[in-house]
This record gives structure tokens, C-alpha cells and sequence, in this order.
């Protein structure tokens, strides 16, 4: 296998998910081919928690293409602007992950008149959580973050939003967000790139993942681990699809208060803030659930009682359904839509009723 393959998929941090898909290029070169040239490898190295030092790295050793140049480009021009220029004004805020089906916790803004000034703050912010959790910084990356954004003075001295950068806990860039007001030589970026430049691609959990099947069936209890973002939480599997669409797959899965929710991986299960793909850390969950998560097991019994059916679709893709699991998804999509407001979902009682457990 090519040896940039090797250094992409590298930058996938599940065991499981990082042999399936080396298992799948190995299995078909042709097809792998095509798969590895239409969306490029760089798309697993920017959707990763790494350092962009180390990303930049990486991608160098990619095939140039595009859009590949253009992420490399992008991820210099974020390096560059940490340099201050007159007036500039740094606001850096701590966060903490979102807890499933709830809302975030952050420490306020605090301001600085340079981003060296902000590194060593967030430094003594790290050194001050392990201290108070008796953690080192690695665990500390698990549950900390930093955002740090970038205004400059216009001619009218008003302050005008350049860049957001993201830092984990060692106060390393992770990724970055261009201004909507930023312009490169002299015009404005294209809409579809100005909001996240080296994580883009990774909203809706990564573009390189349409022409792979996942290594998960319905009824799969996995992992879904976006930390430091979000809290990682477990899901059932109950909807798979042909994986080209941003909706492909999805999970059911619990808040802290055991309230069901159904949405998608690669919207990030409600979690619209994570950076990083739910996929990149995707693994089977064979460990006991938490209490407020037992109903999950349940439903994963059930629908693994219910054979799945195939179709192959004009374009050769596979669309592959579970009746049962279909019909959870979708009594739970529209609870959650009905409930949205409120931030509730479903509960476990309410559930059972409908389907006479």
C-alpha cells in the first residue's frame, strides 16, 4: 500500500475503524484507486485532533491535488496569523465538552493584545485543571479546549472578526474558522470554505467516508467519542444507508437523564461545535452500559432479531435497511423534532409503549 495511505490513515484513531479501511483498499485496487484519487487522503488527516504542525506534515506527503494545496495553504495562512499586527485584539475562552442533550459550560472571554500572550494563559489554565483534577495534560485533552478568536481594527475602528482558532489543552491549533469579513488576495472566499478551512470537510463527518461501508451492522452498540468537544456517549446503530449522504448513518442514543434521542454520526449527534468526525474514534461497545444507558441494550436485542434487507442502486452503491430499526429512527426523529425546543426526547416508558416491549 502507498506509503501517504499509511500516513492518512494513521490520523484514525480507531483501531477497528482505521483496519476496516485498509482492509477495504487492500481488497480492491482498482476500486481503491478510484476511492483514494476522487477524495483524497488529506481528508483523513484534517479531521483529526492533531496539532496542525503535524497535519501540515502529513499532508505534504499527499498526492497534490486541489484541494489538498488548498488545505495546505489554508493551514499556513492560520500559522501566519498568530502574528500580531497593530491593534490587534485576542479573545480566549476555556471550554468544557457539551454533555449529551445539554448545554455547553465556558469560562468568559478574556482579551489580550497578543497570541503569545494567550499560549501562556492557556498553559497556566491547563496546569490549574490537571491540579484541580489531579490528571495529567493528556487525560486533560480529554475534556478541555480553548477557542481564541482574532479581531483587527478597520478604517473606521471597529473591530472586525478575522479568524477563530482551536487549541486543545496543550495549546496546540487543531483547527481553524476564517472570518465571514476575511478575503485572501485581494477576494472574498468561496461561501463553502470561509467557515472552517482545515475542518471543512468534516462537518457532517467527513467527506472521505461516502464510498465506504462502515465495519457496523443495525443493532451495533458503538462508541460515539468526539472529546474534548462533546462527552462521548454510546448508540445503537439503526440506520446505514449508502453512506453518500451527510444522513447515511445513524444512532440512537441516551442523555444523562436516559431520555432516547435518533440523529446522525455525521451531524455529530446534535453536536454541531465538534470538529472532529464521530467516525475517527468509532468503535463496537462491548463493556457494560451505564445505568442511564441500559435501555440501549434492549434495543439493540430487538433489532438484531430483524434481518436486514440489500438494494443495489443505479450508481452500484448498496442501500441496505432494517425494518425495526427503521421505524425506531424514524418515531424518534420526529419526537425529536416535536421536542426540540425544549431539548427533550423521548422516554424510555413512552418508548416501550409504542413498540410493546
Amino acid at each position: 500500500m502507498n506509503d501517504y495511505i499509511e500516513t492518512a490513515l494513521a490520523f484514525i484513531e480507531s483501531e477497528e475503524m482505521r483496519e476496516y479501511i485498509r482492509n477495504e483498499l487492500q481488497a480492491d485496487k482498482e476500486e481503491s484507486t478510484e476511492l483514494v484519487s476522487e477524495f483524497d487522503c488529506s481528508y483523513f488527516v484534517v479531521g483529526s485532533r492533531a496539532g496542525i504542525e503535524e497535519k501540515l506534515a502529513a499532508l505534504r506527503k499527499m498526492p497534490r491535488t486541489i484541494d489538498n494545496q488548498d488545505m495546505i495553504n489554508a493551514a499556513e495562512t492560520a500559522l501566519a496569523e498568530k502574528a500580531k499586527s497593530t491593534n490587534d485584539v485576542f479573545l480566549a475562552t476555556l471550554h468544557f465538552p457539551y454533555e449529551t442533550g445539554n448545554s455547553e459550560t465556558w469560562e468568559d472571554r478574556k482579551p489580550f493584545l497578543s497570541f503569545e500572550a494567550v499560549e501562556k494563559w492557556i498553559h497556566q489554565m491547563t496546569e490549574k485543571q490537571c491540579d484541580i483534577f489531579e490528571e495529567t495534560v493528556e487525560q486533560c485533552m480529554e475534556r478541555v479546549w480553548y477557542e481564541v478568536e482574532k479581531f483587527i481594527p478597520d478604517e473606521n475602528d471597529e473591530l472586525s472578526h478575522k479568524i477563530t482558532w482551536i487549541l486543545n489543552a496543550k495549546g496546540e491549533i487543531i483547527f481553524f474558522e476564517l472570518g465571514d469579513d476575511y478575503a485572501r488576495d485581494g477576494t472574498t472566499l468561496k461561501e463553502e470554505y470561509y467557515d472552517d478551512w482545515l475542518a471543512w470537510v468534516t462537518w457532517e463527518g467527513s467527506a472521505d467516508w461516502s464510498h465506504n461501508l462502515m465495519p457496523f451492522d443495525f443493532g451495533d452498540i458503538i462508541t460515539i467519542d468526539m472529546r474534548p468537544f462533546y462527552d462521548d456517549f454510546r448508540g445503537v446503530v439503526v440506520r446505514i444507508g449508502n453512506n453518500r449522504g451527510c444522513c447515511a448513518i445513524a444512532c440512537i442514543h441516551c442523555d444523562k437523564d436516559g431520555y432516547l434521542h435518533c440523529s446522525t454520526l455525521r451531524h455529530g449527534n446534535r453536536c454541531y461545535l465538534a470538529k472532529v468526525s464521530s467516525l475517527y474514534r468509532a468503535k463496537r461497545f462491548v463493556d457494560e452500559l451505564p445505568e442511564n444507558e441500559k435501555a440501549l441494550k434492549t434495543i439493540s436485542e430487538s433489532i438484531k432479531k430483524v434481518p436486514a434487507t440489500e438494494k443495489v442502486l443505479e450508481d452500484k452503491s448498496v442501500w441496505r435497511n432494517n425494518e425495526l430499526a427503521d421505524q425506531y429512527d424514524d418515531y424518534l426523529y420526529d419526537q425529536d423534532y416535536e421536542r426540540q425546543k425544549d431539548h427533550l426526547g423521548c422516554s424510555w416508558d413512552e418508548f416501550r409503549e409504542r413498540f410493546r416491549f
